[in-house]
């Protein structure tokens, strides 16, 4: 019952704002999907505004918010209950709670979110619940300043402290329930371009069965750009309801809270933000140049809430760029000499936009990008669409730090939408020249449903063994360590490479920092958004000797010494410093051990005659 209560409580800026400024002529789909991306936005806002007065969310000031939501809601239940509902609710509702059911089902063995990405997600959310609100720098865990994207953080940090879960048990879920949200955000971009409901359901069902992510995201851990996934959609939907002629004032709001919370959700979901932005803007000088007229009314309405948008972001940008100066660079990166494709990034491609059933629909989605710079209400979406899978072929060339496998992992939102569009309007031309329609429809919705299973079949394994890093086992040492070691212990854990210079732990030690606080060896890959360069150097140093030990020798003790490291933490059967080898060793007290974890206290050294 709190669980639910807690998502009730995520939901109700959303779905205030939707009872008193929503447009009530669209259907379950579009109004969810609003809901569920202003609330986000929202409560990110809210995060960044009390961090700019230097505000804390105390229980009192969450109190006062929610009972704020609270009476907009009901206020505006009794004002628009008329006018807000139909049947099309109760059909969203279910077609959302498939796919939450989906999501959930994929994530059914894992006990702690998945890989190295979901420690550093599960650290911030702790220090964001401890500080009440976004911390200045995540000390006394890691060094230096904060300035990460932290939409995810803080929607998932409200949640933790309203639901009693633990923030890594939150992570998990709200992680898959924003998977299962993002299909209701393609829906709704989809219906708007479109204007047919039957794209949107398509372009749903094809997101959330059929292409390997965003689902695949859920072995990765790549939260921060799920949440600006789930946003982004209904963004771009709202951009393209004011760039055809709406002109409420509030669905201005709407998109200025959208644009905030795109631009907070992840860097390369505010790229993709503004990127679609500029064409619409390119759009409206093409179309005026050929009117000989300057409809300046249907630029404001879109440029208005951009800018504020963006205004109220800068804040945490002006933070961002402060401390990463590379990510402010413009450069276009362009390897010497000519270009040529990487194949190690194109088989990488190829993986991101599997299974064999995406691949159809990867087919599909290049006639569609062809039909849609043809359709004028397609248009703006083909020629974003084409831009990305430019951008995402792999010749080495980099807008800001955006690598092509970015744009792979973002390439599911043209290629179901695309395919979506192109797959009812064959269908319609069909249907008008055929005079058994009730039969083609039928094989249309057969052949539809059979297409989805088989995504649903191809995509149901959506973890990778090879990065799940925590046992029952693991879980059940880092309770011991919470409970029975100083706040100030450090451990030994056994390391290995991750990429670009860094160290990851190999086991459930590399979880020591995020659930218990305790300082490990490789303390989430994160350390070096902070460190200055000689800690980040050295802890490197450090996890790079800790991955070639296999004894307590000569390089262990050194490195105990110099990373005054006081315990150690070894399951059984990873590669490194074993159970076995640590057995015999002098100085060590063997203080824990279940059928897969051992943890021993480092006492002393031993003398040189020992060693």
């Amino acid at each position: 019952m709190q669980i639910a209560l807690a998502f009730t409580a995520l939901c109700l800026p959303g779905f205030a704002w939707w009872l008193w400024l929503g447009d009530h002529k669209q259907d379950g789909g579009e109004a969810l999907a609003r809901i569920f991306a202003v609330s986000a936005s929202f409560i990110s806002l809210v995060a960044l505004a009390f961090y700019t007065v230097r505000l804390s969310f105390t229980p009192l000031a969450i109190g006062l918010l929610l009972s704020v939501c609270i009476g907009l809601v009901l206020a505006g239940l009794i004002h628009s209950w008329k006018t807000a509902f139909n049947k099309t609710w109760l059909v969203a509702l279910l077609i959302l709670a498939i796919f939450v059911v989906w999501r959930m089902w994929q994530a059914r063995e894992l006990i702690f979110p998945n890989w190295v990405d979901s420690q550093h997600h599960v650290l911030i959310i702790r220090k964001i619940i401890e500080n009440g609100g976004l911390p200045n720098t995540l000390e006394p865990y890691l060094p230096g300043p904060f300035y990460y994207h932290f939409s995810f953080h803080t929607v998932t940090a409200f949640f933790t402290a309203l639901s009693g879960l633990a923030p890594e048990q939150s992570v998990l879920v709200i992680g898959q329930v924003l998977n299962a949200c993002v299909g209701i955000s393609v829906y709704a971009l989809a219906k708007a371009l479109s204007d047919d409901w039957r794209v949107g359901i398509l372009a749903a069902f094809f997101v959330t069965f059929v292409t390997k992510m965003p689902g695949y995201y859920l072995t990765w851990g790549r939260y921060t750009l799920l949440i600006g996934v789930m946003i982004l959609p209904v963004a771009l939907a709202e951009a393209e309801k004011l760039r055809r002629g709406a002109r409420s004032w509030w669905q201005g709001v709407a998109l200025f809270l959208l644009i905030g919370g795109t631009l907070l959700s992840h860097y390369l979901a505010a790229f993709l933000l503004g990127l679609y932005l500029v064409i619409i803007g390119i759009g409206w000088v093409i179309q005026n140049l050929k009117a000989k007229k300057a409809d300046w009314q249907n630029l404001l309405i879109l440029l208005g809430p951009s800018v504020l948008g963006l205004l109220v972001s800068m804040r945490w940008y002006i933070r961002v760029l402060r401390y990463s100066p590379g990510f402010a660079s413009t450069t276009v990166q362009v390897p010497e000499g000519a270009l040529s494709v990487n194949q190690n990034q194109l088989d990488y491609l190829r993986f991101v936009l599997g299974s064999d059933a995406a691949y159809w629909l990867l087919g599909l989605a290049v006639f569609g990008m062809i039909w849609a710079l043809f359709k004028e209400k397609w248009r703006s979406f083909g020629v974003w669409s084409l831009l990305i899978s430019l951008f995402a072929v792999p010749v080495g060339i980099m807008i800001f730090s955006f690598r092509s496998d970015y744009y792979g992992l973002v390439l599911f939102l043209p290629i179901a939408v695309l395919s979506a569009g192109l797959l009812v309007w064959v269908f319609e031309i069909l249907f008008r020249k055929v005079h058994v329609k009730k039969p083609l429809t039928a094989l249309f919705v057969v052949l539809m449903l059979a297409f989805v299973g088989w995504g649903g079949w191809s995509n149901a394994d959506a973890i990778n063994d090879e990065t799940v890093l925590i046992t029952e086992g693991d879980v059940a040492a880092l309770d011991w360590v919470q409970r029975h070691t100083p706040e100030d212990a450090r451990f030994f854990v056994n390391t290995t490479g991750w990429g670009f210079g860094m160290f990851r732990g190999t086991d459930g030690g590399g979880w020591l920092l995020p659930t218990t606080g305790r300082w490990s060896l490789a303390p989430t890959i994160f350390y070096p958004f902070g460190a200055d360069e000689y800690t980040a150097k050295l802890w490197t140093d450090w996890s790079a000797r800790a991955s070639i030990v296999t004894t307590c020798d000569t390089d262990f003790w050194e490195l105990v010494e110099e990373a005054n490291l006081n315990y150690v933490y070894v399951r059984r059967g990873n590669s490194g410093l074993q159970e076995e080898a640590l057995d015999g060793c002098q100085g060590l007290t063997r203080l824990y051990f279940n059928d897969e974890v051992n943890i021993w206290l480092i006492e002393r050294p031993p003398s040189s005659e020992d060693l």
